[in-house]
């Protein structure tokens, strides 16, 4: 493998930091039943999206701005207080996407408010300035929501063969367990599996690109003295 390349994937990683690298969900595992229950159908998790991003991302903005002036005990209050009031300007987005989705998922919207996700990325963001922090933010909610999306993608297909409601895959057997609780947690389980294969794989020939370059440098050094 070209040094170039595992340059090349070392700062990819840098820039995506939170999306493809340190995953909310496949590396830290925050917030998984806010990502695990709405993730059964496509409707359902956009919905929870948009939530989070409305409510969500602005909450770890404030915290960037306030954080410092706001002591530890009172942010486990103020923070969750902020995204509730965030929630409740969402309501009017979410049912244009689904009328009865409050109905559908009821509690699970309220996570959105308290959650793991949410009181980490808050203490994250202290030392950050304000748009380090957005930045910080987006990228921890396009992390989620790109694993939550495709977990959907796959359930509804497995158990429906439709996406969106839209009949896709006929007269392909269902597997109506994908859309069960169980289904989302075994199939984040082998998402993360996966990506930290993918990710052993690349370190593993970075490490034999390393091994032949010096190879090569030691050759050259001694073909060099030799010439002297």
């Amino acid at each position: 493998m070209n040094l170039t390349f595992v340059r090349k994937y070392n700062r990819f990683l840098r820039k995506t930091d939170g999306i493809f690298t340190h995953n909310p969900l496949l590396v830290l595992g925050l917030a998984l039943p806010l990502a695990v229950i709405p993730s059964y159908g496509m409707t359902a998790m956009v919905a929870v999206s948009a939530a989070m991003l409305i409510c969500f991302v602005p909450t770890v903005f404030i915290a960037s701005i306030i954080g410092k002036r706001v002591s530890s005990p009172w942010r486990v209050i103020l923070y969750p207080l902020i995204s509730c009031l965030l929630l409740i300007l969402s309501r009017s987005v979410v049912q244009r996407i689904s009328v009865l989705i409050f109905d559908t998922l009821g509690v699970y919207f309220s996570l959105i408010c308290v959650n793991s996700l949410l009181m980490y990325s808050v203490e994250q963001v202290l030392p950050k300035k304000p748009l380090d922090a957005l930045a910080f933010a987006l990228r921890q909610w396009v992390g989620a929501s790109l694993v939550a999306f495709l977990c959907a993608v796959i359930r509804e297909l497995l158990a429906t063969g439709s996406l969106w409601g839209i009949t896709v895959l006929k007269d392909v057997p269902r597997l109506p367990v994908a859309q069960m609780a169980l289904g989302g947690f075994i199939l984040l389980g082998f998402l993360a599996a996966f990506c930290r294969l993918v990710h052993r794989i690349v370190l593993t020939l970075t490490l034999r690109a390393g091994a032949a370059q010096n190879e090569n440098d030691l050759a050259d050094k001694e073909r060099s003295e030799t010439q002297k």
